[in-house]
């Protein structure tokens, strides 16, 4: 066998543009010839069967052999590596250690990434967290058995201090390297201080300079960490959005005529694009922030296989509980479930009876597709909607419209959860499943400034004792807020929470009973005074005790007592609260105590006050955050959206 095709070919191509003089049939002559004998390795191993290979042996002494005429696939230009995509932007810890090992069985020639490998993030500044983060990533890295290449994400250089740490220890931001005559252009997309996608021009320069010096390789490779086409086309997350000049079509106009591909994270969600004659793709996560609803979402903890042939890489994506197709999740699949909304918008929300709201479905993909769609309802009878079931069936490149009618009866008390509707599709040839919730069409931005949440608070004559357990007369009345919901009012919490609000002359007390069926899942990391909650249980109250819309204080509490307290998104304010939790029987309890003057209490001057009470529960497979009062894609801490508190 020979073993240097691809050096005839690169014979074959410097002769052919060689100045050599001679006449064009001569070179085209030779242009042939080569082509054929670089060719024959390949003609040969296809078609002579393992027996040719020399490491390999065997007894059969019959011209007929048990075995099929395919050659064994130990091309030594053919190469396999691996990506891993983003660990941070919600860290599920032990993700990424579990990928370490599972790549390790699989033994590519090297690991490679896009990015956020740290938590880090814009506004950390200090030297010794960020240098501790770096060590326990690098930590993971050692545990690799082959190279590891790294790229900068937004979670890796957001800042002067994270960009200077980095170059210490990685030396630069932006590199290339050719293996097996295959070019990694490896770009920063944090081009400059902050995590605003960018392509800075002395980048971009540089990258067409390198994309000019490897003309002759025979595929490029292109990591990146923001996937800047999207920021480009304004389709972030899947939503529509502003378009960002990113500096990315000046590399796009430099890729274009040359095979390659391009590979980014960031999103948290594998989508295949198909741009500039080429497949791009945002990949998932490698135990970054998902709500693993699933290959129909593109949202999933993966490590990516490549095989690198002459004709391409060829692509698949290993799940750490098993393998997954290069085009699980495509355009048109995203664009399905993305158009799975009603085609209505009212603004006008109560009363709001016999609206009809239209549901227009289209099949983009080469099979048929079954559906099902059933509406869930709350528990009281105040809203109806005909039909509550309907099933449909689509043909490849089939639309059909589905219409029902919805109704409200009662005040505007009742109002909330709102029905939702959910749906499930299946496509039995290529393997496609979705279950997806689809809201109604109500804009309730207006809906909750006009009609506010109401309940009240009682003033006490007995204060009581701040020890986390609510035995006092004072938490056995009527709860000042009784029910949350998720954040856009389509259904209920799956546990309880009780809370009580009252007053004295000089303090304001909190009560909150959490209710939880297993104990043991709650989460409590957080051990300091104004630590980063975000990952823990925890509860949380929100004044606006003027009521101006504007101004709040805002206090969070954890299940062993943790406070961050801050006036608006100042943390740096501490006030002289009084705090204290406790567990007891299928719950956690927190109890508080609160000087009215530091929260600006004038209780002559303002009898009605805003009010939001939020709460956290982190578990794998549900939504994490219900509140009191709505606030749909907003977050807790916008006023406008507060509910009224009036004082008794």
């Amino acid at each position: 066998m020979m073993e240097n095709a691809p050096d005839s070919r690169a014979l074959l191509n410097r002769y052919f543009s060689s100045s050599v003089s001679l006449p064009i049939f001569m070179k085209l002559s030779a242009y042939f010839l080569f082509a054929t004998i670089a060719s024959l390795p390949l003609f040969l191993r296809a078609q002579s069967g393992p027996e040719q290979d020399k490491n390999f042996s065997h007894s059969i002494k019959t011209a007929q052999k048990p075995w099929s005429k395919r050659a064994f696939r130990n091309d030594p230009n053919d190469f396999q590596f691996a990506i891993v995509t983003d660990r941070t932007g919600g860290m599920r810890p032990g993700v990424f250690s579990k990928a370490v090992a599972k790549v390790n069985e699989l033994q590519p020639e090297f690991v490679i990434t896009v990015g956020d490998l740290i938590p880090g993030g814009g506004r950390l500044r200090d030297v010794k967290e960020i240098r501790r983060q770096w060590e326990e990533f690098n930590g993971f890295v050692e545990g690799f058995e082959m190279p590891f290449f790294y790229l900068p994400g937004n979670h890796d250089v957001s800042n002067g201090v994270m960009d200077r740490i980095w170059d210490e220890m990685f030396g630069v931001r932006y590199y290339t390297f050719v293996y097996k005559d295959v070019l990694f252009l490896c770009l920063n997309t944090q081009d400059g201080e902050g995590s605003s996608p960018f392509l800075g021009k002395q980048q971009i320069d540089w990258a067409k300079q390198e994309l000019a010096k490897h003309t002759e390789v025979r595929w490029t490779m292109v990591f990146i960490h923001q996937p800047l086409w999207v920021m480009e086309e304004g389709i972030q997350r899947g939503k529509g959005g502003p378009k960002t000049k990113t500096g990315w079509p000046e590399v796009e106009k430099a890729l274009a005529g040359r095979k390659h591909t391009v590979y980014a994270g960031h999103v948290h969600r594998y989508v295949k694009y198909e741009r500039n004659e080429a497949n791009y793709y945002t990949l998932g996560t490698t135990g970054g922030g998902s709500a693993l609803r699933g290959t129909a979402f593109g949202e999933f903890d993966h490590a990516t296989w490549i095989t690198m042939t002459d004709n391409g890489p060829r692509m698949m994506n290993l799940t750490l509980d098993g393998m997954l197709a290069e085009d699980v999740n495509t355009e048109a699949k995203q664009n399905f479930w993305r158009g799975l909304k009603f085609t209505e918008n009212f603004r006008e929300t109560f009363p709001f009876q016999d609206k009809v709201v239209t549901l227009k479905l289209e099949n983009p993909l080469k099979n048929p597709l079954s559906g099902r769609f059933s509406w869930i309802l709350p528990l009281t009878d105040n809203w109806t909607v005909t039909p509550r079931r309907v099933s449909v069936d689509l043909a490849p490149g089939e639309t059909k419209e589905l219409k029902f009618n919805v109704s409200h009866q009662g005040d505007v008390s009742s109002y909330f959860p709102l029905p939702r509707m959910e749906s499930h599709f299946h496509g039995e040839e290529d393997q496609f499943h979705l279950e997806r919730a689809i809201n109604l069409p109500l804009d309730l931005t207006d809906h909750v400034k006009k009609y506010p949440e109401q309940t009240r608070m009682l003033k006490t004559s007995q204060a009581p004792v701040i020890d986390g357990h609510l035995d006092e007369p004072l938490w056995k009345k009527e709860p000042t807020v009784s029910r949350l919901i998720p954040r856009k009012a389509d259904g209920y919490a799956p546990v309880d929470t009780k809370a009580w609000i009252s007053y004295d002359e000089t303090h304001l007390y909190v009560g909150v009973r959490c209710h939880e069926g297993m104990l043991r899942d709650i989460v409590s990391d957080a051990s300091k005074r104004d630590d980063d909650l975000r990952d823990d249980d925890w509860i949380e109250v929100v004044f606006d005790t003027n009521r101006d819309k504007k101004s709040f204080f805002h206090f969070v509490v954890n299940p062993d007592g943790i406070l961050y307290d801050a006036v608006q998104s100042d943390s740096k304010w501490n006030s002289s609260a009084e705090v204290a939790t406790s567990k007891e029987d299928g719950a956690w309890v927190v109890e508080m105590k609160i000087p009215l003057k530091e929260i600006k209490a004038d209780l002559e001057a303002h009898r009605t006050w805003g009010l939001q009470m939020g709460r956290q529960r982190p578990r794998l497979g549900e939504r994490n955050s219900y509140q009191w009062s709505p606030t749909f894609w907003y977050g807790n801490t916008l006023p406008s959206f507060f509910g009224t508190l009036n004082l008794n």
